[in-house]
């Protein structure tokens, strides 16, 4: 069936998060957010895999690692032959959680009959039901902002290495932020100024933009988890205000 041929460009990234049934590591494609649900695509498909041996904290060991991703490999196609799109995985308290997305209408038989051939010692759980809004997207796998914000820290700062930067050193780092109000964007300013940023007056919008922005630099290192750090700093203040961060930019820096 072609309905598995995805309409965008593939980009899965990675994060963890401590929850309170413990360490549990995510994977999925960002990209699916844009074009998600899919009308075509409303019913879920859950594979879920006991591991034979997890990590005390239940994450994947070392040594059952490359056995999982070749089953999810081979897990991928099969079932993108009765139409589903995998959209990404959890895994944690030895559980491995792999979730599809496919077309009305496929039966549990026809699931279990692709899969079969390629689980190897493997048992799967199979759970096949309704989920038109894409549910488990959204509410399980897409990350909270802070960790969207952290990914992205991460895309960044390859990018910047690939291109030689030295990102231990200090830096001016732009930053930029939107708010409801004026009020708003004025007193995020005052408290950021506070913890040294260099704040312009807040930027009216501007059809079809309906938020006020506030651009804001400071000096700062990238290396060692100051990228990071920096973001925490700034996500607290604009939380506090209600406002939305838009990320970070900088020169790239070759030389001491």
């Amino acid at each position: 069936m072609s309905g598995s041929v995805k309409s965008w460009d593939e980009n899965f990234d990675t994060y963890l998060m401590e929850l309170e049934s413990g360490p549990t590591s995510f994977l999925l494609d960002m990209n699916a957010a844009a074009h998600a649900p899919l009308a075509s695509h409303p019913l879920r498909l859950t594979v879920r895999v006991a591991m034979k041996s997890p990590r005390p904290d239940g994450l994947r060991s070392r040594e059952e690692s490359e056995t999982l991703f070749e089953l999810e490999d081979a897990l991928v196609p099969a079932l993108g032959a009765l139409g589903f799109l995998f959209v990404g995985r959890s895994v944690g308290q030895g559980l491995t959680e792999a979730f599809f997305f496919g077309p009305r209408g496929v039966a549990q038989s026809e699931v279990q009959r692709v899969v079969t051939p390629v689980q190897g010692d493997y048992t799967l759980e199979l759970e096949l039901e309704e989920d038109p809004e894409w549910s488990v997207y959204f509410d399980w796998l897409y990350p909270p902002d802070l960790h969207r914000h952290l990914m992205s820290n991460r895309s960044l700062l390859d990018l910047l290495a690939k291109q030689g930067d030295r990102s231990e050193v200090a830096r001016e780092v732009d930053h930029l932020a939107h708010f409801a109000t004026e009020e708003q964007a004025i007193r995020a300013g005052a408290q950021l100024a506070k913890q040294g940023f260099k704040v312009s007056a807040p930027r009216g919008p501007e059809a079809p933009a309906t938020r006020w922005a506030v651009s804001f630099t400071r000096e700062d290192s990238l290396a060692e988890g100051r990228a990071d750090a920096v973001t925490v700093e700034i996500l607290e203040v604009l939380q506090a205000h209600e406002g939305d961060y838009d990320g970070w930019g900088c020169m790239l820096t070759t030389m001491q």
